[in-house]
């Protein structure tokens, strides 16, 4: 039987566990050492541990782990980024693991059940202005713990950025009712149409016996630009462009061609959206070279297979127009966007010039936070942000917090979320009049051999697409699901880098000495025992 798996040597390769036919093998998981997956992810998501029990069918129990760390994994496997992705030590030896789509079909198999009200164990109200990623992700964490708590919202629904800013073709908006409805069922209180600031002050919420307050109002403004044209009609600002479309509201019917201008991922959102609202034809100009653009990557691939152009290199010196109505705009060529310390600081060629003509000019260079939500006392950057205590997330005012992107910039939703998460722990302490920074600033360990030796080449599961031809003037979905099949199929690629083997069931091993020939870290001892043998009929 197999007596001993040292566990100095052991790497998690699951190597001994998938070759094992009597299944007596298992893999521990629960280690100090993290692995680089995990380590990327802002939110901290233990995806080795429910990469491992995906893999062995356990959808449950892998749901159980996201949940712990994830409060809104339908947004995430929707609209995520996926750094883990990037950091995924199975890069090493073919592709990395399609992370996103498997927390996408967990997600989808979480919201397929209804949220239990969480026990109230605290009296100590909370307030959390703004209902986006970082606003639902604080309530989910402080619901969980026993706080009564209310979401504040100034739009007629929650969901804020999430809801007004995201396109439907990245994420429908059945999955972010249904990842609220969630939230809602666990017992937080949400209530719309009203902004903090207008409707009710910082000192009615005080006065209704709030104890601790979030503000998670994210970045709503566009960033200006300051050129001649800039005010001529058929100049559109690309927030205010995509919130028209996402909330229904009224708009001027765009036609003929549309010039997007910038570079990031909700430029890619104004010229994808352009095209399925009426335009007949789009184009963008940035500043940036094509792999300085800020966008990711499939974020531009999607420009391209719709068969919208990319002018890089290129910035706006001038909209033209005509009878006050746009025309095109004069470009000058970029030829740095940043400076020697890598500050943004752009220089150009003003004797290289083009013009490119235009019925309609998108503005996409950048958010920024509405400061006049704010009350007095709140101190703000130079940047324009939130100033806040880099670990607790405190504001100048005591009790009061921020975070998300108003505090960061523009970030990413899984940002957000985790800046969310972080406030929960502050507030949690503040209420109980705890330290708040003591102990927050520890450094997880990394795994630093993750597992290559030995470990077979499996190909990646892509994640399907809609074709392009179905995407005309619609605003479907276009990245799509796993079915169970394939997930777990994709789930068994994950290493489980750093993880450790164990003996589960002894008794049904069968001295085949499999484990120990196959284990490239010469791990594993079996001792051909005779007392073991089995019976012979």
């Amino acid at each position: 039987m197999i007596t001993a798996i040292d566990g100095m040597k052991c790497d998690g390769c699951r190597i001994c566990v998938d070759i094992c036919d009597m299944d007596v093998l298992r893999l521990d998981t629960s280690q100090e050492e993290i692995p680089p997956c995990q380590a990327a992810c802002p939110a901290g998501v233990d995806i080795r541990g429910y990469m491992y029990l995906l893999g062995q069918g356990d959808i449950d129990g892998a749901m159980r782990l996201v949940r712990e760390a994830l409060p809104l994994p339908a947004v995430t496997g929707h609209v995520c980024f996926h750094p883990c992705e990037t950091e995924c030590a199975r890069k090493e030896v073919d592709e990395s693991l399609n992370i996103n789509s498997l927390e996408r079909f967990i997600a989808d198999y979480w919201l397929q059940e209804k949220a239990e009200p969480m026990t109230r164990l605290h009296v100590g109200k909370v307030a959390i202005v703004g209902s986006g990623p970082a606003g639902l992700s604080c309530a989910y964490f402080l619901i969980r713990m026993g706080y009564p708590v209310t979401v504040f919202e100034s739009m007629s629904e929650p969901g804020g950025m999430l809801r007004a800013g995201i396109p439907e073709y990245r994420l429908p908006r059945d999955i972010l009712d249904a990842q609220i409805n969630y939230i809602k069922d666990m017992g937080v209180e949400f209530r719309t149409n009203t902004a903090i600031g207008k409707d009710l002050t910082i000192g009615d919420l005080k006065d209704r016996d709030y104890e601790a307050i979030f503000f998670a109002v994210g970045t709503q403004l566009s960033r200006k630009l300051e050129v001649e044209g800039i005010k001529l009609d058929g100049v559109l600002w690309a927030l205010d462009f995509l919130k028209n479309i996402n909330l229904k509201r009224e708009m001027e019917p765009i036609k003929g061609k549309v010039l997007v201008i910038g570079g990031g991922d909700v430029a890619m959102d104004a010229a994808l959206s352009a095209l399925r609202v009426g335009a007949k034809e789009v184009e963008l100009v940035c500043l940036e070279s094509r792999d300085e653009m800020p966008a990711h990557k499939d974020s531009i691939q999607q420009l391209v297979d719709e068969g919208i152009s990319i002018n890089v290199s290129w910035g706006p010196k001038e909209i033209l127009g005509e009878g006050g109505k746009v025309t095109g705009v004069e470009l000058v060529r970029c030829n740095s966007v940043f400076d020697n310390e890598g500050g943004f600081n752009p220089s150009f060629d003003e004797k290289v010039k083009k013009s490119l003509k235009a019925d309609t000019v998108i503005i996409a260079i950048g958010q920024s936070p509405d400061l006049s939500l704010l009350p007095q006392g709140i101190n703000i950057t130079r940047e324009g942000t939130v100033a806040v205590d880099p670990v607790t997330l405190e504001t100048s005012l005591t009790g009061i917090f921020a975070g998300g992107d108003a505090v960061s910039g523009p970030t990413s939703v899984v940002e957000a979320i985790a800046s969310g998460k972080r406030v929960s722990v502050s507030i949690d302490r503040y209420l109980k009049r705890e330290d708040l920074s003591v102990g927050r600033e520890e450094m997880a360990k990394v795994v630093q051999k993750p597992p290559k030796e030995g470990v077979k080449k499996r190909a990646r599961q892509a994640t399907p697409l809609l074709p392009v031809g179905q995407r005309s003037k619609n605003f479907k979905e276009i990245r799509l699901g796993f079915s169970e099949e394939i997930a777990i199929i994709e789930a068994e690629r994950c290493m489980t880098c750093g993880s450790r083997a164990y003996i589960a069931y002894p008794p049904d091993c069968m001295i085949c000495f499999e484990c120990e020939l196959n284990c490239p870290q010469k791990a594993i001892e079996v001792d051909f025992a005779p007392s073991f043998i089995p019976a012979m009929m």
